[in-house]
């Protein structure tokens, strides 16, 4: 069943109440004890329950019943499915996500949450029940003037969405946002993060509500690839790969490093990462791949480029490495300008290459797609699919999303829909994390 979280009601509404309506408020009781003071508005807490037989949510009738006012009723989430992706609407300081079936096309649970940094923190797991974590995000909360200073939290929705589980951070902490630079620990028990003003890493416990610790090493990160509470990152200009252990009270210490990175290694602002094979990939600024293996550790040799992802034809762009760690797939745009300016260009074709050597699998460009456009792409779960969402033909001046599945280990097409059930086009697709 879709539900929808609520918004954050500003400390102080009174400013925003008219005079009336403020001396209404104020005149109503006869007892002075329980009159609020001048200007004071409070909002009542309005009971609800789940929905019963005859109760109809979302899109579904229901008789008009003799209570008024009518009783509230909320429902809970369905969970994320492990062949489900998260559907990620355009920015803005609040932002829907959607529980996308990739095969049908058809959007599920939703979720509104309100990122409000650079690139969105989301992050989405696959659930068994309502109560599961579904989604967590972490939040900014706008000040609105002499009303209050903004809020920073980390927020976990489930359940019916009105009661998310929500650590408020310091003030002095400024998450970094970037793909990559902050993630879960697999027992979902820490919430890990680059942080830009620290120019380090902090860890918040996401059972205990809180800041659990935080080390500051400047010259390094901003990634935080996760095997266990074993934190893996990069220092650039030494030309090292960095291991930062998390002890079971949540403080972040660093354990080793190892000077492995060749001379000429170059960083970028984004990385992903292939959890069941503990696999990260880095596509480095000048073309350079790299999958570093975390499985045992840091490396003990010297770690080199498995090929260059430059072309001739244009720049390349986003990337992903799927879970098993046996593909990658890199996005290219239709100019030589980098991606991150704002004349970078539009994604034109994605190419599907072997992780273990960067042989070419497949090109996939528009026309391979049957896409007029190209938003974004994910692999399935599992590792078997890569799923492209993007705009579909023109019709009648119109065109609609659609969403189609690649096999990963042909690049062959298996499937291609419409997508529906969403209120806006979907930006950004990302893979749901399995939690231990």
């Amino acid at each position: 069943m879709t539900s929808r979280s609520s918004k954050r009601i500003p400390r102080t509404a009174a400013i925003a109440v008219p005079l009336a309506a403020a001396i209404v408020l104020t005149g109503c009781s006869s007892n002075d004890d329980e009159s609020p003071a001048a200007g004071e508005v409070t909002y009542p807490t309005v009971p609800f329950t789940t929905p019963g037989e005859g109760i109809g949510l979302g899109s579904e009738d229901q008789e008009i019943g003799s209570t008024f006012p009518e009783p509230v009723h909320v429902a809970e989430i369905e969970p994320i499915k492990s062949t489900d992706l998260l559907a990620v609407g355009p920015g803005g300081l609040e932002i829907g996500v959607n529980a996308l079936d990739p095969v049908t096309g058809v959007a599920g649970t939703r979720f509104v949450v309100g990122p409000g940094i650079w690139d969105p923190v989301i992050h989405g797991f696959v659930g068994e029940t309502p109560s599961d974590p579904a989604v967590l995000a972490a939040e900014v909360w706008r000040p609105r003037g002499s009303r209050g200073a903004a809020d920073f939290t980390v927020s976990t929705y489930s359940g019916n969405l009105l009661e998310p589980s929500e650590v408020v951070l310091p003030d002095y902490a400024r998450v970094h946002s970037r793909q990559g630079s902050n993630a879960v620990t697999s027992d979902g028990k820490y919430f890990v993060s680059w942080d830009d003003g620290l120019y380090g890493v902090r860890v918040v416990d996401l059972e205990a509500k809180k800041e659990s610790g935080a080390l500051q090493i400047i010259g390094c990160g901003p990634f935080t690839w996760l095997v266990g509470h074993e934190l893996y990152s990069v220092c650039e200009d030494t030309r090292e790969l960095i291991q930062i252990s998390i002890d079971d009270a949540g403080i972040p210490t660093e354990t080793a490093r190892a000077k492995v990175l060749p001379d000429d290694f170059v960083s970028n602002r984004k990385v992903t990462w292939a959890a069941e094979a503990q696999k990260a990939l880095l596509v480095g600024a000048n073309g350079d791949v790299y999958v570093f293996d975390f499985s045992n550790g840091l490396p003990s040799g010297d770690v080199t480029p498995i090929g260059n992802a430059g072309q001739d034809s244009g720049r390349f762009s986003g990337n992903a490495i799927n879970n098993p760690g046996t593909r990658i797939a890199i996005e290219y745009t239709d100019s030589v300008v980098h991606p991150h300016s704002a004349r970078g260009g539009d994604v034109v074709k994605i190419e599907l290459y072997d992780a273990a050597t960067f042989a070419p699998v497949k090109t996939l460009d528009l026309a391979a797609l049957g896409l007029t456009g190209i938003s974004s792409m994910a692999f399935s779960v599992d590792g078997k699919t890569l799923y492209v969402v993007g705009s579909g033909p023109e019709v009648d001046g119109e065109s609609a999303q659609t969403i189609v599945g690649i096999a990963a280990e042909t690049g062959e097409q298996v499937s291609s829909v419409e997508v529906t059930g969403t209120v806006e086009d979907v930006g950004t697709l990302l893979t749901p994390q399995v939690l231990e």
